[in-house]
């Protein structure tokens, strides 16, 4: 049998979800609703169908095409301009050349369309309008019938003071080619309107068939929120895709679910799904394909459609999320909230209950939308972070922003520059490097390729290649999921201020221009850097103090560029080294590597120290695998704090240096200053920016670096500050455990307290007002001194919280500092 779908219709009542396509096109259940539709056509012999089209034609077209692959045939029929729903089925005229089914291609339905058809026959109608019951007619076009099923009245989208009915119209008809006899082809001409009506008066058998089943129209949100609960609660019959893998739990191929999380059903899971590791979906609720829900997110009757991305800890609660969707993590979204395709929400950012964002809209972190936003686009509030550019990959961060990163940094230092490019062994880093590559020496900046190395090694084979500047690419070492750009100067520092305004600016107006073809940029790969790194670590007098120590460590580390260096180096300092790394236990292999963040190194600590104590070794240490990060154990198996680190570094220079100046950031210990007075000595307190450190660590030439025109920076390398800490236990020949007992003992706190971006100005000048007969300390953030510690309130450049840090005696006057101003950062919110 033959059919018509009516697939012209905008879906203006379900905007944001059809800004961008035509409502047949909307998803349900991870289909276009138009796909359930011929399905349902298909089910009944309906295998020769025309659309008639006039919204945004191509969208049909493109993903239907002939109908063949839906075992169907299918043709189109397309309106220049509307001429009703009569109208554009004329213009099939000559294709619907005997008895003939129209539907609608937005509503979901699973009537019995043989059931009607046959009806139709039985009573030799000339047209038979298939009728359901509703409880609300009032949006529908209300039919009455007699007894046999013939048509008496119709009243179109009735008054209460009207209703003699609670069967409507479903739009689907069963009609004879008669029909057109009575229009013109071009007419504009309605089937409720115009032909119903006539065909009656005309005494035309005209019956109406109560069909059983379900069937709606999706004329709102709400409704298209309820056709969803409708079929995963099975009031709806359609084959859902994919597998049940547990009662009311659909997953399609490839969905990979982690042990600990939990899915309820009923749910449905598209194709290649991914759910982290304590994620929580519970009944009522829609994935689409390649959903990304992250670990500890909470989702309840909500539908999320394809490519979405849910960060740590989001909840949703009866939301609808449009493709492409990206949520960074720690955000709520509630009953009624719609975001449209590629909206991004920043990170502890709220959308209030029926709240709806249109299309491609960036809602910054820490921002609480109480009204819907839909002319006004938002805009992120800078590219650069605490260090450098971070961004999850392929949603925040993808290979076209790389392109486009290294096009502007290369245009900023000018065609004819050298610039070196690295990664460490993360695949999206090495990705994302050759697409900055390709930015790059698209300007005309020449590079220097050098391979899988850390960041470290980057600054050091910068300054002796002397490139005008650097760009290094690593996993995140807090989030597995990010990537980091690190844009160094031809000092090899992190870029000041200045420059990454410069390039933001350049970035968002895109005013990177492109060099002719014989004016690009030429690629060198640069090998060999390891070892002239690896020389400057240490002078002959420090190799010597080292090896004749003899101390045992225990190392563990990922490999990647470190693999190359470290057993190389221990090797020369004369260490006995013992290798340990819990993933390679058993002589197990693992050929899809991933790297360890910081927070699942910090989880191997406890086994690690085991390891110290039974080998008998002087220390530990575990390095990331971009070697900037240590952590470090004593001989007993207890680690050694940050500001220890901190303490006994400056330790070693002070005692070895007389009347040294050391940087130290402002966070560090107050004790370095007792320290320095001792061995009269000077600290330099800085900001707590990596840039701010590193700049006056070259300025005080404490470690020397690339013929004297750099420096290491034992903060951020984790090989140069493990040299140094064996050199400590090697000249002062004492234990670490017993180094640190030299150290006063004090308590440090620390806690995060949440602040919108817009009250962090006003909440900082009301503590500095407060507190302004105290003795304070503005070199970053606020630092207020009391008697017997310290409290520092530091707002984040990248989140909308502040960070508050304590030292005290005792662990109980170092946490009340903290809640002091935790606390009163709380109520200057509300005031």
């Amino acid at each position: 049998m033959k059919a018509v779908i009516m697939a012209g219709g905008k879906g203006t009542r379900l905007r944001p979800l059809t800004c961008g396509k035509p409502k047949p096109m909307t998803p349900i259940a991870n289909r276009p609703m138009m796909e359930h539709i011929v399905k349902l056509l298909k089910q009944y012999d309906f295998t020769q169908v025309m659309a008639t089209l006039f919204y945004m034609p191509e969208a049909i077209q493109n993903y239907f095409g002939d109908g063949g692959n839906l075992g169907i045939e299918i043709q189109y029929a397309i309106e220049e301009s509307p001429l009703g729903t009569a109208g554009s089925v004329k213009n099939g005229a000559d294709f619907l050349d005997e008895t003939f089914l129209v539907i609608s291609g937005d509503t979901l339905t699973d009537i019995d369309l043989g059931a009607a058809v046959a009806f139709h026959r039985s009573k030799g109608a000339t047209a038979t309008l298939v009728l359901t019951k509703v409880n609300n007619p009032l949006e529908y076009g209300v039919v009455i019938t007699d007894a046999e099923g013939r048509i008496r009245r119709f009243l179109e989208k009735p008054g209460w003071g009207e209703v003699f009915s609670d069967t409507v119209n479903t739009g689907i008809y069963i009609l004879d080619p008669k029909i057109f006899s009575y229009y013109q082809k071009g007419q504009v001409f309605d089937f409720s309107k115009d032909l119903f009506p006539l065909l009656l008066s005309n005494n035309e058998p005209l019956y109406g068939y109560i069909a059983a089943g379900y069937w709606s129209d999706i004329g709102n949100l709400e409704q298209y929120r309820q056709a969803h609960y409708d079929i995963l609660s099975g009031k709806v019959k359609i084959n859902l895709p994919g597998k049940e893998i547990s009662p009311g739990v659909w997953v399609g191929e490839g969905v990979q679910i982690a042990d600990d999380a939990k899915i309820t059903g009923p749910v449905l899971l598209g194709d290649f799904c991914e759910v982290s590791s304590g994620a929580e979906i519970t009944e009522y609720s829609i994935i689409g394909d390649y959903g990304m829900i992250g670990a500890e997110s909470s989702i309840k009757r909500s539908i999320c459609w394809d490519r979405c991305y849910i960060g740590k800890g989001v909840e949703l609660r009866g939301a609808i999320l449009c493709s492409k969707s990206y949520l960074k993590g720690k955000n709520a979204l509630f009953e009624g909230a719609v975001l449209g395709e590629g909206v991004s929400i920043g990170q502890r950012s709220v959308v209030k209950p029926q709240v709806k964002v249109w299309p491609e809209k960036i809602v910054e972190s820490g921002v609480t939308l109480n009204e819907s936003l839909i002319w006004a686009k938002s805009c992120s509030r800078s590219l650069f972070g605490n260090n450098g550019i971070k961004g999850t990959v392929n949603q925040e961060i993808t290979p076209e922003i790389a392109v486009k990163l290294g096009a502007v940094f290369g245009a900023h230092l000018k065609p004819g520059a050298q610039i070196v490019v690295s990664s460490d062994d993360f695949r999206a880093s090495r990705v994302f490097k050759r697409a900055l590559v390709a930015g790059a020496l698209s300007v005309g900046v020449g590079v220097y390729d050098l391979g899988t190395i850390t960041t470290p090694m980057t600054r050091y084979a910068l300054m002796a290649l002397d490139a005008r500047g650097g760009v290094h690419i690593h996993q995140n070492p807090d989030e597995s999921q990010e990537v980091i750009f690190e844009f160094l100067d031809d000092l090899g520092l992190n870029i000041d201020k200045k420059t990454e305004r410069a390039l933001e600016n350049s970035f968002f107006t895109e005013d990177c221009p492109r060099v002719p073809a014989n004016s690009m940029g030429e690629l060198t790969f640069v090998p060999k850097l390891i070892e002239p790194y690896l020389k400057g670590l240490f002078n002959t007098e420090t190799r010597e103090i080292i090896v004749k120590a003899g101390l045992t460590v225990v190392v563990s580390y990922d490999g990647g560029g470190l693999s190359l260096v470290l057993p190389r180096l221990l090797h020369e300092l004369g260490c006995q080294v013992i290798e340990w790394n819990p993933e390679r236990k058993e002589g197990k292999i693992h050929h899809h590597k991933k790297e360890k963040t910081i927070r699942e190194l910090i989880n191997i600590i406890d086994e690690a120290g085991a390891k110290i104590r039974v080998s008998g070794a002087d220390m530990g240490v575990v390095v990331d695998s971009n070697g900037e990060r240590l952590i470090v154990l004593d001989e007993a198996g207890e680690l050694v704090k940050e500001e220890e680190i901190t303490a006994l570094l400056s330790y070693l220079v002070f005692k070895n240096r007389p009347e040294a100046v050391v940087p130290v950031p402002v966070t560090a210990p107050h004790f370095i200053e007792k320290m320095a007075q001792e061995f009269h000595g000077r600290v330099i307190r800085t900001k707590a920016d990596p840039r701010s450190l590193m700049e006056k660590n070259v300025q005080e030439k404490l470690f020397p670096a690339a013929e004297d025109r750099s420096a290491y920076h034992p903060q951020f390398d984790a090989l140069f500050c493990f040299i140094k800490l064996l050199e400590l236990l090697a000249r002062e020949q004492k234990s670490l455990s017993e180094a640190k007992a030299a150290i006063p003992q004090i308590k440090r706190g620390y806690r995060e307290v949440e602040c919108p971006w817009e009250q962090k100005g006003r909440v900082m000048r009301n503590l500095f007002e407060e507190n302004k007969d105290r003795q304070l300390e503005t070199t970053d953030g606020l630092k207020v001194l009391h008697e017997g510690g310290w409290a520092l309130v530091l707002p984040d450049a990248e989140e909308p919280i502040f960070k508050i840090y304590s030292e005290a005696d005792t662990t109980e006057e170092a946490d009340a500092l903290t809640n002091i101003y935790m606390n009163r950062i709380q109520e200057l919110q509300l005031q």
